[in-house]
């Protein structure tokens, strides 16, 4: 909107530039300009409106997600992600680890999944009903020597689709 004014703002001199000089050509049509700019402006919102948005933390992981229908927040020790208009949330958190299979050795072979790969990325998932989360998935950074872990209440479902787009959402920071 503030675009807008300060382009009408700028013809408007311009016009009156014109009118001052002695020009007598015929005025611009104000209003068809006007229209296209606003049209214009539209389709930039709505264009950046789908552009996924990218938020780090710290060094460790990133989170990108399409900040029109998810939202991020970062915290100290970890992130949480909610879907806008429904009861859905993640909370991602990393921590030290010598291993992936010290981060997820409390789990019952009963409880395990089958991998989600994603890229470069094999999730390990778990369901645990004594836990807070009923689902927990789990990547490892071997360089690093730290895992992620994406955890939720709400899906029981490896499969779900929202499951899977955060878990392509999350990505480790080199």
């Amino acid at each position: 909107m503030r675009n807008i004014l300060l382009f009408l703002a700028l013809i408007s001199m311009v016009g009156m530039g014109c009118n001052c000089s002695g020009n007598t050509s015929e005025p611009a049509n104000d209003e068809a300009e006007t229209e296209n700019v606003e049209a214009n402006v539209e389709q930039e919102n709505e264009e950046s409106a789908t552009e996924p948005e990218t938020y780090s933390h710290y060094s460790d992981y990133q989170i990108t997600l399409p900040a029109d229908k998810w939202e991020v927040t970062i915290a100290y020790s970890n992130s949480g992600i909610r879907k806008i208009g429904e009861k859905l949330e993640f909370d991602v958190k990393h921590w030290d680890s010598p291993s992936l299979e010290d981060a997820i050795s409390k789990y019952s072979a009963e409880s395990r999944h089958d991998d989600i790969v994603v890229g470069d990325y094999t999730w390990k998932v778990f369901t645990d009903d004594n836990d807070y989360f009923k689902m927990s998935c789990y990547i490892y950074n071997s360089e690093k020597k730290y895992v992620v872990r994406v955890a939720t209440d709400n899906i029981t479902d490896p499969n779900n689709p929202d499951l899977r787009t955060v878990l392509e959402a999350v990505r480790f920071v080199d």
